[in-house]
């Protein structure tokens, strides 16, 4: 019994080495598997006949039950394949296609983040690996189909003709790397500004304390103990009534406002939140980390032993 089918891929890929490591439970049932590589094509692609090859009908598994198998892991094969070693040229595709404006530069940084988006777009990691087992699993489902009834798979054809939904997600995932760099960039500008006002302000105080609480309230006193942000709330009060702005911008426009000389930041467990690193790049060499006062400890075991 034999069954045959050719492959045409792209060239400079490890579809050959994958070939050679896989169909072991199919060797085992005394069948053959060789790869013939057919060079007819151009440099930049490549072609194989897979054989199988073997008569075993016994009790357990016929000839067809055989090539059944061996068609599912050959389509799980390729399916690895086309994620592996495809998906980073479609990606470079569409960057290609939508993005002709950008650098060389901004167009790396465009396809790490879109490859990232792929494979985990969700902070749940389990998530993301089902997330992308079901994205094989779809994909081999489609080739299983097609090669059931085609002796010959064109794997960038096959991509483009049977993959359109694959291929949305990954112009999708470009389109949300474009939009996050765009917001990156616009958000360095947004710091470069605020260090300009940062630099060119007289210091109006000598040294302000801030702790954030874990709901993104913060409480801000002077040298002296003193708490400082009463007298400033009442100015921003309308348009945070409004939702015009939120606390995270009352806090940066209240310290941009004093301009003072060195800002402590307390209560550890909160200073990797998305204001307290704002502040650390605008106000940079002005910023100190306390290592753990009175406050500190007593804000601690209020939220630990409330």
């Amino acid at each position: 019994m034999i069954y045959d089918l050719k492959i045409t891929t792209a060239s400079g890929t490890r579809f050959n080495e994958m070939i050679s490591q896989r169909f072991r439970w199919i060797r085992e049932q005394d069948y053959s598997v060789t790869a013939q590589v057919l060079n007819y094509l151009p440099d930049d692609m490549e072609a194989y006949e897979i054989h199988l090859q073997g008569n075993r009908n016994d009790q357990v598994f016929r000839n067809e039950d055989i090539v059944y198998i061996f068609k599912h892991q050959l389509a799980e094969m390729i399916a690895e394949h086309i994620l592996g070693e495809w998906e980073g040229r479609l990606i470079n595709r569409e960057i290609h296609r939508s993005c002709r404006g950008l650098a060389a530069e901004e167009k790396q940084i465009v396809y790490n983040k879109a490859a990232q988006f792929l494979r985990r777009c969700n902070d749940n990691e389990s998530l993301n690996l089902l997330m992308n087992y079901g994205r094989k699993n779809r994909i081999a489902h489609r080739i299983l189909d097609y090669i059931h009834s085609n002796p010959l798979i064109v794997v960038e054809g096959f991509i483009n003709f049977c993959l359109q939904d694959y291929l949305t997600e990954i112009r999708f995932a470009v389109e949300l790397a474009v939009e996050e760099r765009k917001n990156e960039k616009e958000y360095n500008d947004f710091v470069t500004l605020l260090r300009y006002f940062v630099d060119t302000q007289v210091p109006k105080i000598n040294e302000v304390n801030i702790m954030m609480d874990e709901n993104g309230l913060f409480n801000m006193w002077d040298g002296s103990g003193i708490k400082i942000e009463e007298n400033y709330m009442s100015y921003f009060l309308d348009d945070m009534l409004l939702n015009e702005i939120n606390f995270d911008d009352v806090l940066i426009s209240i310290l941009i406002t004093i301009a003072p000389r060195r800002i402590i930041l307390h209560n550890a467990l909160n200073l990797g939140s998305e204001p307290v690193e704002t502040i650390k790049k605008v106000f940079k060499e002005k910023i100190q980390v306390c290592s753990g006062c009175e406050r500190c400890h007593k804000h601690s075991n209020k939220y630990t032993h409330p």
